[in-house]
């Protein structure tokens, strides 16, 4: 566990520290905050959201594709 304190919602984030084992170098920050945030969506609008993408979804299926014939 690394000493590093954090107020975000994020998944790694207990008790105002960061609870990411094992941080890795960063090649990519852009000052947006921390690059490892995964922010914790509360269950009534993951299901929503998830809800909607079911909802979207193509109601066929695509045919299936047959391997070439052997030569």
């Amino acid at each position: 566990m690394s000493i590093i304190q954090c107020d975000e919602d994020c998944i790694y984030q207990k008790d105002g520290y960061c609870q990411l084992e094992l941080p890795s170098a960063i090649t990519n920050y852009t000052g947006d905050g921390c690059v490892h945030c995964i922010r914790v969506v509360p269950k009534d609008q993951y299901e929503a959201a998830r809800f909607i993408r079911a909802t979207d979804a193509p109601t066929t299926q695509p045919a299936p594709q047959t391997p070439p014939a052997p030569y």
